[in-house]
């Protein structure tokens, strides 16, 4: 069932929150900031937010999760992207909880099943709404394509109580993740193909400086017309092809992180809820990927740009 989010409940929310990203969605509303603007400006209101894991969920009911279905005083990196686009979206304060609603669940339909919990087989498909995907555009022929299979099915056999979050101590969790574990059974391995940049084409190896005892990074230009052809406030997803976690949960994943990109001061910035920094951090676009270029998983990044 869909759960309405009444002012009741957007005053309960806010609770937990810093109500003052709802009043900058309503000081916003009347101006004529790009939808790029928009994001750079209510992105900003949240810097420096604590990281925390799983932070929301369906709400007071909620079967699985009872974490909220927003808030403001903490995220992880796709709730951060949420908010941020659920904010940019709204032409008024009152607008966010359905939009937010949209953006995290499959038809805006609230539960634990329909939750996008899958950024390249539910995330980013079912919000193309709001999104296009332009990775190719900004590749311009460098882009490839990371193919893997999520097994939704295996994914819900994994989960432990762990899962459980939010509720109350009387509740019998053996029972509820059994439940949990059912839930999963109609689904079926999913093949998922999801276009990304290499980071190949970012950061260009001069072979003639391939054999100097410089490191790897000091051996390589920027691609910078690749990196201008990046709009400010699109979201951009790092994907580690086929990546093997199947073991820990069940599937292998494509992508692993989400973040905005926001250009200031001439400079290509990466914003987002940062696990290893464990807050909500801005960090040059070059040097993040800059860290992944050696024996890492991570192989580049795919590129959605708002379309409101």
């Amino acid at each position: 069932m869909t759960l309405v989010l009444t002012s009741i409940a957007l005053h309960a929310a806010q609770s937990h929150a810093q109500p003052e990203f709802l009043t900058l969605i309503d000081s916003i509303a009347n101006t004529k900031m790009t939808t790029a603007n928009r994001m750079e400006v209510l992105s900003a209101s949240l810097m420096n937010r604590p990281y925390v894991d799983g932070n929301l969920g369906e709400g007071e009911k909620g079967r699985y999760d009872q974490d909220p279905l927003f808030r403001f005083d903490v995220f992880d990196c796709t709730t951060y992207v949420e908010t941020v686009l659920a904010g940019a979206l709204s032409s008024h304060a009152q607008d966010f909880p359905r939009h937010m609603q949209k953006i995290r669940y499959q038809q805006g339909i609230v539960s634990f099943v329909t939750r996008n919990h899958f950024t390249s087989a539910d995330w980013i498909p079912n919000n193309q709404w709001l999104l296009e995907d332009i990775t190719a555009k900004v590749g311009q022929g460098f882009e490839r394509f990371a193919e893997t299979v999520i097994d939704k099915k295996a994914w819900y056999q994994a989960m432990s109580e762990d899962r459980l979050q939010g509720l109350s101590t009387t509740v019998n969790k053996q029972t509820l993740l059994d439940d949990l574990h059912q839930e999963g059974l109609p689904f079926s391995p999913e093949p998922v193909k999801t276009p990304y940049i290499p980071l190949t084409a970012l950061f260009i190896v001069q072979p003639a400086r391939a054999d100097t005892t410089q490191s790897y990074v000091e051996d390589t230009d920027i691609n910078q017309a690749l990196l201008d052809r990046i709009p400010s406030g699109s979201i951009i997803s790092m994907v580690r092809p086929n990546y093997d976690v199947k073991q820990w949960i069940g599937t292998n994943l494509n992508v692993t992180h989400q973040s905005i990109a926001i250009r200031k001061d001439g400079q290509l910035y990466l914003r987002h809820a940062s696990q290893l920094q464990r807050k909500v951090v801005d960090e040059r676009f070059t040097d993040y990927f800059s860290k992944y270029l050696i024996n890492s998983s991570l192989k580049g990044f795919n590129i959605q740009q708002p379309t409101f």
